[in-house]
């Protein structure tokens, strides 16, 4: 699964899906029910129109705390008069009755990971089994700074770099600015590499000084890895979740002063004070040139090029989200799956929200570093509600790209070819 969130998302095939669109009240209602009832999604009879309707209408929906986020200038408005105050706080211990309440959920096995939207960086929960960790339950941030990460040291909460080698190089930086003692010659790691020996330590090494430098370049890749933490197991976890709380829906990392909504709550599952999040589909149909990619079919779920192309002129048929949304992968998952009810072929391009990017690092990284003893994690998951073996399956593979993030997919032959 991609574990990050997406801004937009745009579902295309030669075949109509007015389909989506046309969707009656009765049918949208038992869609509904079936998403906040927690009902799996059974086998459809291929002539079952309303059937797949339902289906897709249970994939759009997640829930989410605050239904509507306010613009800075909006919070500025508010906190300008004393009942605009007396509002905000109360949003605010809104705020952090919801995060428990989801949290709670997370510690029962009823939700199986939720997100928390900041303006500038985002944190994932995860229950134990998620992304193939087995070995408890974790948390990822994405673009952690030394604000964040002081807040979190200060709590005395214990966190880790998804990125082993930069957590090398900033060790190696300390041990080259502290005086060098006799002791420090059995410490070892990269900096006696980079020194080739421990006593060297002791006499003014500029090249060393160079190659750590060198070494620390922020490229695209690196950066991401690096301002990317993780907190594993209960404490550390509990710890971050108490770090959030005490701001009281204020990001503990940001630089910029300003009045700031709280951040958003995203999860699979209801939880308190939470609305329903159903994602809108825009269907159009146009002429386009459609360029036939030859796959080798022996291959599924794989990373790889197209051996030819070819083009042609022909209808087809979009179903587009808004661009700025806020899409997360069991949703982005569920309406895939809800399409290939109707459509043998269809391909799906999408973007991002930058903030987000570093997630599947982060949730590969906790693999890493996790024992894989035992798979009683997973069946724990499969025994909940909501959560249908497609979904089970989804929720406990590690990230199929590794660090990379979905941007286009293709149905084809009842095969998935992603890129």
């Amino acid at each position: 699964m991609d574990w990050s969130l997406k801004a937009s998302a745009r579902w295309t095939s030669e075949t109509s899906m007015r389909w989506i669109a046309s969707v009656g009240a009765c049918t949208m209602s038992e869609g509904v029910r079936a998403y906040s009832n927690g009902s799996t999604m059974t086998t459809v009879r291929e002539d079952d129109a309303a059937a797949k309707q339902r289906a897709m209408t249970r994939a759009t929906y997640s829930c989410a705390f605050p239904g509507e986020t306010m613009s800075g200038e909006q919070c500025a408005l508010m906190r300008a008069s004393a009942s605009g105050i007396e509002w905000m706080k109360q949003r605010e211990a809104i705020w952090n009755e919801a995060l428990v309440s989801l949290y709670g959920l997370l510690r029962v096995r009823q939700c199986y990971a939720f997100y928390v939207v900041y303006r500038e960086r985002t944190v994932l929960f995860c229950a134990p089994g998620v992304g193939g960790v087995e070995d408890g339950g974790y948390a990822v941030v994405t673009q952690s700074n030394a604000k964040f990460r002081r807040a979190l040291t200060d709590a005395a909460v214990v966190f880790t770099s998804a990125d082993a080698e930069a957590a090398a190089i900033d060790q190696a930086k300390k041990d080259y600015s502290r005086t060098w003692r006799p002791e420090d010659e059995a410490r070892g790691g990269l900096l006696d590499e980079l020194e080739g020996g421990g006593a060297s330590r002791a006499m003014d090494n500029t090249e060393v000084t160079a190659q750590l430098a060198k070494m620390d370049a922020p490229n695209a890749a690196r950066r991401k890895a690096a301002d990317t933490i993780i907190c594993r197991g209960a404490i550390a976890v509990h710890g971050l979740l108490s770090v959030l709380m005490e701001a009281s829906g204020a990001d503990p990392g940001s630089l910029d002063g300003g009045p700031q909504d709280v951040p958003l709550l995203l999860a699979p599952v209801p939880f308190a004070h939470s609305s329903l999040k159903p994602l809108s589909l825009k269907i159009q149909s146009n002429n386009a040139v459609i360029r036939q990619e030859a796959r080798d079919t022996a291959r599924t779920l794989q990373v790889f090029p197209p051996t030819s192309t070819a083009a042609a002129m022909r209808a087809t048929y979009t179903a587009e989200t808004a661009r700025n949304e806020l899409i997360p992968p069991w949703t982005l998952a569920r309406v895939c799956a809800a399409l290939t009810l109707n459509h043998e072929e269809y391909s799906l391009s999408c973007t991002s929200v930058p903030h987000t990017c570093g997630l599947n690092v982060g949730v590969l990284a906790a693999r890493n570093m996790s024992e894989q003893s035992s798979r009683r994690e997973v069946e724990l998951i499969r025994e909940r509600d909501y959560y249908d073996d497609a979904d089970t399956f989804r929720i406990a593979a590690a990230p199929q790209l590794e660090s990379s993030i979905i941007t286009r997919a293709e149905y084809v032959n009842k095969t998935y070819y992603v890129s």
